[in-house]
């Protein structure tokens, strides 16, 4: 058959459904989903049929026309997917039909060329890292060296070690192909050690892609880079994604630089990602994003000589996943907003959570233990705690405690250091209704003897806390035994004791 009625024949019969087949949809905020036209997270012909409308009628059907079932701007932007970035057409109605006939295999089937060609999509690209040398099944990645440049979005599926080498990522027109870079982690070992390992030069979106049930590792040398730079350095926005059993694990080792940095936004959706940085001269930091740093699943962990997790510029948001992170300096250091509204979370530093002043700290939800060396997290900047609506404890500890000393309130808190102040925030602490505190396994008190840890408001702050059983022997003179103090729940329970509990000699 001859491409031209081919055409004819797929867009008489969508013409012919104009007219026979009603559209319905529920325009739902939905993610991406090239070619649902209609919004209802699903590819078929009813998507044909809208886009054909919308451009036969287009105001009943096109943008703010009249029928309940016109075509929204997310419609438009799914739609699109013949040239894309060029609009919608009748095209585009065409390569859904081809695509649901099997006679393409994924959407978009192409893209805008500004040489005024289609660019059509990439299948996935294999590229075999061996040793000192780069192999690339497939197109868009150039390979020299033992430097790989991946020029176009598309699925690109790596393997391999490469002994010092990078993985660069730029895309020459990111107007033009705005979609994802996306990097699949097959069981690699990187080191970069002149540049940084995974270097995002230019792109719109690149995601990090750790496949189930493999190992990898991406670290740097004993060298400063020339240019500055993270092990794991982007320009545009960086997402790590785990698959869908969330097994792959992905270790990040930074010998002399920091380990990841982005000059946008840093999202962490899923595996097992454990990062380490090791130059205590230059206290490098985990994770620096300047715009923003989201978590929302995976287990995450951090140990770093400087900063834990930083956003410069913006906020920290996280609302899922198992985090712990141990810092040199700051755990957890947000430049306006750190919300919490869910996953657990312990941050411990010399400051736990850090925000500039005026800067906000939401807690709505998680188990949330930050601890620190220097000062309470609201001790020098003035921060905004207001929008916290989960009780938020805060613990001024009468003497430093090792991270081993365990925080039970309710919930139990596992500290990530040793620390002096601690703050803890949990829906379990309301339930603790005897409002005993635990260090250690011990009881503990407050404020010189008051052992009642239960919250009078949102947030409440105790000090001079410490473990409530201590021994205290008279300041002069013998100890007989009936003189000594043991004070447990704040009682003196051996000096307050009736003679005849003592057993006899």
């Amino acid at each position: 058959m001859k491409k031209s009625r081919l055409i004819k024949m797929l867009t008489g019969t969508a013409l012919a459904l104009t007219c026979a087949m009603p559209v319905t949809t529920a325009y739902a905020d939905v993610s991406d989903v090239y070619g649902d036209a209609n919004c209802d997270g699903d590819v078929n012909m009813s998507d044909a049929v809208i886009i054909m409308q919308s451009l036969a009628n287009p105001n009943k059907y096109g943008i703010n026309g009249t029928d309940e079932n016109a075509i929204t701007q997310k419609g438009q932007y799914n739609a699109d997917v013949y040239s894309r970035g060029d609009g919608v057409s009748t095209a585009d109605a065409l390569s859904i039909q081809k695509y649901l006939l099997k006679l393409i295999d994924k959407l978009p089937e192409s893209y805008k060329d500004n040489g005024g060609e289609e660019t059509p999509v990439a299948d996935t690209v294999y590229i075999h890292l061996k040793n000192t040398s780069i192999e690339a099944e497939g197109e868009n990645a150039e390979v020299k060296g033992s430097v790989v440049t991946i020029t176009h979005s598309g699925t690109y599926m790596i393997d391999g070690t490469l002994d010092d080498g990078q993985i660069n990522v730029n895309i020459p027109d990111e107007t033009a192909d705005a979609e994802t870079v996306k990097i699949f982690l097959n069981g690699v070992n990187i080191t970069g050690k002149s540049a940084p390992a995974i270097l995002v030069t230019n792109a719109e979106n690149t995601s990090i892609n750790i496949v189930d049930g493999t190992e990898n590792t991406i670290s740097d040398g004993d060298t400063a880079y020339a240019n500055g730079g993270a092990v794991i350095e982007a320009k545009d926005d960086i997402t790590f994604k785990g698959g869908d059993e969330g097994t792959g694990i992905l270790n990040i080792v930074a010998n002399t630089q920091n380990a990841v940095s982005c000059n946008n936004d840093i999202k962490i959706n899923g595996g097992i990602i454990d990062i380490e940085t090791l130059n205590e001269t230059d206290k490098t930091d985990g994770i620096s994003g300047k715009t923003s740093v989201t978590v929302k699943s995976g287990t995450l962990k951090v140990k770093a000589q400087g900063d834990g997790i930083k956003s410069s510029k913006g906020d920290i948001e996280i609302s899922g996943g198992d985090i712990k992170v141990k810092a040199g300096n700051d755990a957890v250091q947000a430049s306006t907003a750190i919300a919490i509204s869910g996953g657990n979370v312990s941050a411990g530093g010399d400051r736990g959570f850090r925000l500039d002043e005026g800067g906000k700290l939401d807690i709505t939800g998680g188990n949330v233990i930050a601890t620190a060396t220097d000062y309470q997290v609201n001790g020098n900047e003035k921060i905004d705690m207001s929008g916290s609506t989960q009780t938020i404890v805060l613990l001024d500890m009468a003497e430093e405690q090792t991270k081993d000393a365990v925080l039970k309130l309710g919930a139990e808190f596992d500290p990530a250091k040793k620390y002096s102040y601690a703050l803890l925030s949990s829906a379990d602490i309301l339930k603790n209704e005897n409002g005993l505190l635990y260090i250690a396994d011990a009881p503990a008190e407050h404020d010189g003897g008051n052992v009642s840890f239960i919250p009078t408001d949102t947030i409440v702050n105790f000090k001079d806390v410490k473990a409530a059983n201590t021994l205290t022997p008279p300041t002069d003179g013998p100890t007989p035994r009936d003189t000594m103090t043991l004070k447990l729940d704040g009682k003196n329970i051996l000096s307050d004791a009736p003679s005849d509990a003592y057993c006899a000699s």
